[in-house]
């Protein structure tokens, strides 16, 4: 069907070319004369129409049309829209992004007009085939979707390929397991000893803290007075709970909040360490150590929990400490609740 005047053509270039349709509408020179020229080059027609329909969209709403928004990269994109969105999440939920970016960042110069449902595709194939988890495949899929969002909203493209990525079902990326005794005594002559970041395994191990909740730990997060930590992040249940010092971890403990840093476990120059950093670098070097390279941060959360079913907590300071959702626990804690959380606590060797 031929195209009204005005409205723009596509046209298929000759020869063996990556983007072989380009889009091309009328536009008037400086002598006043009109002249076509290029708008966009793509790899299929059906990405070329939508261009050429968005174009036209544009201009029949009273949008003045602007042929160098069809040019936007997704690295523009991404730079436009992180320095907002960074503001308002954690810096673990930056980290995370970050992370995502450098998955992503392969099509950093590809204007995000031409990517297409394949390009986003070939980036959760290529986690899955590198064993990724799921949660790292769907952290991905939000990331495209939040950059295509942002695009649609200042209308550079028409539609989310994002919402059409399929992450698949994958098992879980790492054994779930728990140190036993002997890795236990172990942890501790290294901590002992100095070995570098064993005393914050021990006092995962003894503090039942996810990851993330336990590097947020700031010194304003421990009691003095009561010597307990108040902390957690995830569930209504969790969120600010208590968790009496034990003994054991005691030292460390100290030992850190007198590096005055902005978290408890910190850097060398005072700043917080990321999930990530502390997982890849700092954890695997301890349980390479003592004989577990398997292990992940989660196996201390267990091992806690699991150590204190074996030396015979009550169940409800079991789930106190762990932050799990439970119909009697409230956000509000006595001088009993705290002498019950410690005496469980305390069961443990």
């Amino acid at each position: 069907m031929r195209r009204a005047n005005g409205t723009g053509t596509i046209v298929k270039l000759s020869g063996n070319r990556r983007r072989p349709y380009v889009v091309k509408i009328s536009v008037v020179d400086k002598w006043g004369r009109m002249q076509q020229t290029a708008l966009s080059y793509h790899s299929k027609m059906a990405e070329a129409q939508e261009a050429l329909d968005s174009y036209n969209h544009d201009k029949a709403t009273g949008i003045a049309p602007r042929a160098d928004k069809y040019s936007v990269t997704l690295q523009q994109i991404y730079d436009l829209w992180s320095p907002r969105k960074y503001t308002t999440i954690s810096p673990q939920g930056v980290d995370s992004y970050r992370a995502c970016w450098r998955r992503l960042s392969r099509y950093k110069d590809m204007r995000v007009a031409d990517l297409t449902i394949d390009h986003l595709q070939s980036i959760i194939d290529e986690d899955s085939k590198n064993n990724m988890s799921k949660s790292t495949m769907q952290n991905d899929k939000m990331l495209m979707h939040a950059l295509f969002n942002y695009a649609m909203e200042r209308d550079i493209v028409m539609k989310d390929y994002s919402s059409f990525v399929q992450v698949p079902s994958v098992a879980a990326k790492y054994e779930k397991g728990a140190f036993d005794d002997l890795q236990m005594v172990k942890l501790e002559q290294m901590a002992k000893a100095g070995f570098p970041w064993a005393d914050t395994v021990l006092m995962l191990c003894y503090t039942g803290f996810r990851i993330n909740e336990f590097l947020s730990l700031t010194p304003f997060s421990y009691d003095r007075s009561g010597d307990f930590l108040r902390g957690g992040i995830k569930t209504a249940a969790g969120k600010n709970r208590v968790v009496p010092v034990h003994p054991k971890i005691k030292c460390y403990l100290d030992r850190w909040l007198n590096k005055g840093g902005a978290s408890i476990v910190c850097k060398k120059n005072g700043k917080p360490i990321s999930a990530n950093s502390y997982r890849e670098k700092l954890f695997k070097r301890v349980v390479g150590e003592i004989g577990v390279p398997q292990a992940t941060p989660h196996w201390c959360r267990h091992t806690f929990a699991t150590r204190l079913h074996e030396a015979g907590a009550p169940d409800l300071e079991i789930k106190r400490l762990l932050g799990h959702a439970d119909g009697n626990v409230t956000e509000h804690y006595t001088h009993t609740d705290l002498e019950q959380l410690r005496n469980a606590l305390l069961l443990l060797a």
